[in-house]
């Protein structure tokens, strides 16, 4: 009885691994890509965004836009603007004021917090807070007093820690500058 001899076949071994590399890398740079255009769509709504503030003259003027504008470019279910030691005139929608040392209060030494809505929900959020489950609050400082920036979204991922905050930080520098101009 002849005995055939074992023989291995690196060609044929090497020719899978190298396949598996191959669709690794295509996956990989078609995530990149991916990533690529959602950060050049965001980029350009926020840029749209400070379009839409920059001339505004007034507080009215900037809440109307801060309310149809930029809400809405963003797809945000809740965006608020606090500040303190501001005299507002009445009438507005998302912009309010509180007394000094209320944003030190909900920001304790931070200067951005992103994730689920906390404790504080019902004072920045009032009826909505139960509906709403992420937020993302920037600290502005805008000449006599403190100010936040306020976005909050009924989908619990929406806002999450660890998340990118160079472009809204973009617009929270814009809109601190332009409500500087009324202090």
């Amino acid at each position: 009885m002849a005995q055939k001899a074992n023989i291995l076949d690196f060609e044929s071994a090497s020719r899978v691994r190298m396949l598996e590399r191959v669709r690794s890398l295509t996956m990989t740079r078609d995530a990149l890509v991916e990533t690529a255009r959602q950060n050049h769509a965001i980029q350009a709504q926020i840029h749209a965004c400070v379009l839409a503030i920059i001339d505004a003259q007034d507080w009215r003027a900037l809440d109307v836009r801060l309310q149809r504008s930029v809400r809405t470019n963003l797809a945000t279910d809740f965006l608020g603007l606090i500040v303190e030691n501001a005299s507002l005139p009445t009438g507005l929608t998302g912009i309010v004021t509180r007394p000094e040392g209320f944003v030190a209060h909900i920001m304790q030494n931070h200067f951005e917090r992103l994730g689920p809505c906390n404790q504080h929900s019902s004072l920045l959020y009032g009826k909505q807070s139960e509906q709403l489950l992420s937020e993302a609050i920037i600290r502005l400082d805008w000449g006599p007093g403190e100010a936040l920036l306020v976005f909050a979204s009924k989908d619990r991922r929406a806002f999450r820690d660890g998340q990118g905050t160079d472009l809204i930080a973009f617009f929270a520098k814009t809109l601190e500058r332009t409500i500087s101009r009324w202090a």
